[in-house]
């Protein structure tokens, strides 16, 4: 899946705050794991683009 997002450095930034701060905390593990995998991927994936401006 690709998807193009247009921040600033300062959303950018926020988001990745929020990518490595928030932890899932609903009743359902599996679901709690989903959300896990998919901000860690999400945190890689802005640093990555970050890096490459």
């Amino acid at each position: 899946m690709h998807i193009q997002l247009d921040l600033n450095q300062n959303d950018l930034e926020a988001l990745l705050r929020h990518c490595k701060a928030y932890e899932p905390d609903s009743d359902d593990a599996r679901e709690n794991q989903r959300l896990s995998d998919a901000l860690q991927a999400l945190e890689e994936a802005l640093q990555e683009a970050n890096t490459s401006r």
